[in-house]
C-alpha cells in the first residue's frame, strides 16, 4: 500500500506526473485503447468505397474553396466558393457518420440544406446569409460584451 511518503509497503507503483498508479490500471488503460484503436480501424475497412471518395471530394472541395471564401473580394465577384465549401463540409461530415455514429449526420444535411438555395438565387441568398450572420454577431457582441 502507499502511504504517502514515497515508499511502498507491500505493492508497486508506477509514477505517472508524481502520482502513485497501480500498473494493473495502466494495462486496463492499454486494452481500452487498444479496442478503441480496433474499433475505429474496423469503421475505416467497413465504410464503403463510395463514402472515402466522398470525403476525399469534399476536402478537395474545402481546400480549394475556402481561401477564396476567406478573401476580400468574394463580396464583389459573387462566386460558388460558399456553396462549395458547404457541400463539401457536408460530404466530410457524412464519411464522419461512417466512424462516430449517427448525429454526424445532423451537420451534413444541416450544410447541404442552406447550401441547396445558394443554386437558384446566388446573390440574394448569400447577401441574406450575410445579413444574418452580421446581425448574429452583433448580437452575440452585444450580449457578451458589456
Amino acid at each position: 500500500m502507499y502511504n504517502g511518503n514515497g515508499s511502498n509497503n507491500g505493492g508497486r507503483y508506477t509514477r505517472i506526473a508524481g502520482v502513485p498508479v497501480r500498473p494493473v490500471y495502466l494495462y486496463i488503460a492499454g486494452a481500452v485503447a487498444l479496442l478503441v484503436v480496433i474499433y475505429l480501424v474496423m469503421r475505416f475497412l467497413s465504410t464503403s468505397l463510395v463514402m472515402h471518395f466522398s470525403a476525399y471530394a469534399g476536402a478537395l472541395l474545402l481546400i480549394a474553396n475556402l481561401r477564396e471564401l476567406l478573401g476580400n473580394s468574394y463580396g464583389q465577384r459573387g462566386s460558388t466558393a460558399l456553396l462549395n465549401v458547404m457541400v463539401g463540409g457536408g460530404l466530410i461530415f457524412a464519411w464522419l457518420s461512417q466512424f462516430f455514429g449517427v448525429l454526424f449526420w445532423i451537420p451534413a444535411l444541416i450544410l447541404v440544406g442552406v447550401a441547396t438555395p445558394l443554386i437558384f438565387g446566388r446573390a440574394n441568398v448569400y447577401n441574406a446569409y450575410l445579413d444574418m450572420a452580421r446581425s448574429l454577431a452583433t448580437n452575440v457582441r452585444r450580449t457578451f460584451v458589456r
